[in-house]
């Protein structure tokens, strides 16, 4: 990841807090939690009876404004086979919250999101080592 790349976009947008994080495990645990709760409020509201539509369209923009953050930066040269799996994750979890938008359902988005978690979960262990 290009973890100054990313820390740079937070910075400029104060993005949930991210200005302050200095090192790249809490600049990508933060964004792991961004997303994730982004994801999680979008799922709740998913219905169009029974959810509330303006939290479904601003968490919604949220997890996909997340998505590219993360998508971009990725290094695909250095990184390797990891960054075109992460790519390739984040890509499969944009395409299926489009699809649960239109469909007003969840579906695959949250096998993806449970792929998510366990890569911030990863990250967290990383981070205490």
């Amino acid at each position: 990841m290009q973890f100054e790349k990313v820390a740079k976009a937070y910075r400029k947008t104060d993005m949930f807090g991210a200005a302050e994080a200095r090192d790249p495990e809490t600049v990508v645990i933060m964004v792991m939690d961004e997303l994730i709760k982004a994801v999680k409020t979008f799922h709740k509201n998913i219905s169009i009876k029974t959810g509330d539509l303006i939290s479904r369209s601003k968490s919604f923009s949220r997890a996909i404004s997340v998505i590219y953050m993360l998508q971009s930066s990725l290094d695909l040269e250095r990184g390797e086979q990891i960054a075109y799996d992460l790519f390739r994750l984040y890509e499969f979890l944009r395409i299926h919250l489009i699809k649960d938008l239109r469909t007003g359902s969840v579906n695959k988005s949250s096998t993806a999101l449970n792929s998510i978690v366990d890569i911030k979960t990863a990250w967290l262990n990383v981070a205490k080592d």
